[in-house]
């Protein structure tokens, strides 16, 4: 019995030696193996330390060039990307009190620059970019500063300068910067035409063409020209780089949405509706705006219908041979979730000549519906192309967006690619996705 209890003393012992034994090892194991292998702090970046790297400068060829206190990209960069309230940017300078200069990469809407004006602050253009896209951009007064921008008058394309500079909260681009940066030879030519600021000579406007060459071919006769509307903007170069390492597949980013209300994100930002992806357009006191990030499609096919097979350019979704009716009759009973919509009372306003193109004009009708089409000076319009508008133009025609970014007025009864627009309940939240192409939120109330 003693023998017994002996045993079982040793043994308790001999158990307590040896958790201590592997104790005392496994520390030293743990405290030489950090010794070696000290952790390294992860230090957050500011996007101008980043990009004002010394291993980043140039002096030939394509990157980012060193201007005294200044820097500048030239020719075909490719890691100047940065996403911002939904839109993807391209960075164009970091200034000498070391703001971020940006500008969209590719046209956000279209439209005619100005009626009879070529001054950028009396422009339709400069009105819709200071009031109507710098209210959608997601805490600008909290990431922006304005913006410089050359204001010289060019009437010769050989003959650029850049000697008068005013400021603005959102401007567009400069052809004095346009060609430092080497013009169609450089990132900003991606074969859509766009406005410049710079006036021309007989209140023509300078704008770059597909080919990514200069022109002031505003206006004909009669006739405007509408082209793509590219803001400018500038940021703060202290905010701080969440992600990314300025390539198209991974552009920087430095805001942190953690919000699960939809009401709560981006512009630009993609949704899963219906089994199909849209992008938020706007939103506004009726909800969250969202366009069809593709053509209707039947059996994976693009359908073509004309707007009318009347002479009318009036949306209408009480008569049968019109696009209006198609679209809440039709096409409406194929969506799923109707709960999750609102009916949304779409403007109904011509934009002609007649009307000395003015976006904002204050008598107009409305309609009521659950689909509708984007209308001229809506978001993202320039996105796809061959696809009718709402928007009436003259007599008989309504506008489609060409390939190039440009705004045209076809006939009514031609038939083309069909976009649908519906509006979100604002309450409705996100179940999963992060709001990219690839990952869109996926929607429950």
């Amino acid at each position: 019995m003693k023998k017994n209890k002996i045993a079982k003393i040793f043994v308790i012992i001999s158990i307590l030696f040896m958790i201590t034994l592997c104790g005392i090892y496994g520390y030293r194991l743990i405290h030489y193996y950090r010794l070696e292998h000290p952790k390294t702090k992860q230090v957050k970046q500011t996007l101008v330390s980043k990009l004002t790297d010394t291993s980043n400068i140039v002096n030939s060829g394509d990157g980012l060039y060193q201007d005294n206190n200044t820097y500048y990209y030239k020719g075909m960069v490719n890691n100047n990307y940065i996403k911002y309230s939904g839109i993807l940017w391209r960075i164009v300078r970091i200034n000498q009190d070391q703001t971020i200069t940006m500008i969209s990469e590719a046209p956000l809407t279209s439209m005619v620059y100005g009626y009879q004006v070529d001054q950028f602050e009396q422009s339709y253009v400069y009105k819709w970019l200071n009031d109507e896209f710098y209210n959608k951009l997601t805490n600008s007064k909290q990431y922006l500063v304005d913006t410089n921008y050359c204001v010289d008058k060019i009437e010769n394309a050989d003959k650029i300068s850049c000697n008068e500079q005013k400021t603005s909260k959102v401007t567009m681009m400069n052809i004095f910067e346009y060609l430092k940066a080497s013009g169609s030879k450089s990132y900003l030519n991606n074969g859509k035409s766009f406005w410049t600021v710079n006036p021309s000579k007989e209140q023509k406007t300078w704008f770059i063409n597909q080919k990514g060459l200069v022109n002031d071919e505003s206006f004909s006769e009669s006739s405007y020209h509408s082209y793509g509307v590219k803001p400018m903007i500038t940021i703060k170069g202290d905010l701080t780089i969440t992600k990314g390492t300025g390539t198209i597949e991974e552009p920087f980013e430095f805001e942190n949405n953690k919000s699960k209300e939809l009401k709560n994100q981006s512009i630009g930002s993609y949704v899963n509706y219906n089994d199909q992806i849209w992008k938020i357009v706007d939103i506004n006191d009726f909800g969250i705006k969202i366009t069809l990030q593709s053509h209707i499609k039947i059996k994976e096919e693009e359908i073509e219908k004309s707007f009318s097979t009347t002479s009318s350019n009036i949306y209408d979704i009480e008569f049968s041979k019109n696009i209006g009716y198609y679209l809440n009759t039709t096409y409406y009973k194929t969506l799923k979730n109707k709960d999750y919509l609102v009916e949304y009372p779409f403007k109904i306003a011509p934009y002609n000549n007649e009307q000395k193109y003015n976006y904002q004009v204050e008598n107009y009708e409305t309609v009521r519906a659950k689909v509708g089409l984007l209308q001229v000076t809506d978001l993202f319009i320039n996105d796809l192309y061959d696809y009718a508008l709402m928007t009436p133009s003259e007599e008989g025609t309504v506008y489609t967006v060409l390939e190039d970014g440009r705004l045209y007025a076809d006939m009514v009864n031609k038939e083309l690619k069909i976009r649908p627009v519906v509006v979100l309940k604002e309450n409705l939240k996100i179940e999963n996705g992060t709001g990219t192409e690839t990952d869109p939120f996926n929607l429950t109330v």
